[in-house]
């Protein structure tokens, strides 16, 4: 009998190019319209989307509404033993943004406050309508809650999370 191969789901490169395609399309903008997404806000959010947990312990500390979870969400190995690694190697999602931006999907801006700041293109809003279901249903979900994060700023948003990973 042979066995199956386990596959990471958070190493597959297809998998993490549709959560940035998701982020991008939920967050790129304020409600005033104001880019919002720098390399890295898109990261701090990443690490948020895909560790549930972490992201309503950052949403309560904000004062804002938590997500329901379910214990799936609760319950896992990555919750339980977070890898905190991504959350200072810039790399993954440079590595991401510029694969996606050699597609088209991505649209750079230059800022003279915040530097370059990214969103979809209106290739990729196309691309992020074919990311409705499995996983990415949750993705979705999850990155609508982090909308409550965006009027915050980028060192107020790693305190709230050393916060948070101090106190474990």
């Amino acid at each position: 009998m042979s066995k199956l191969p386990y596959i990471q789901p958070d190493k597959d490169k297809y998998y993490n190019l549709g959560i940035v395609l998701i982020l991008l399309n939920s967050l790129s903008r304020t409600k005033r319209g104001k880019l919002n997404i720098t390399v890295e806000r898109l990261q701090i959010f990443y690490f948020l989307v895909t560790r549930p947990v972490l992201m309503n312990q950052v949403l309560s500390l904000a004062g804002k509404k938590v997500k329901e979870l379910e214990e799936v969400d609760v319950y896992s190995v990555s919750t339980i033993s977070q890898n905190v690694d991504e959350l200072f190697d810039k790399n993954k999602i440079r590595l991401l943004l510029k694969e996606l931006i050699s597609y088209g999907y991505i649209d750079v801006h230059l800022t003279e406050k915040d530097g370059f700041v990214f969103e979809l293109s209106n290739i990729g809003k196309s691309k992020v309508e074919e990311l409705k279901s499995g996983y990415f249903k949750k993705i979705i979900n999850f990155s609508e809650s982090l909308k409550l994060l965006l009027s915050e700023t980028t060192s107020k948003l790693n305190s709230y999370i050393n916060a948070y990973l101090t106190q474990r």
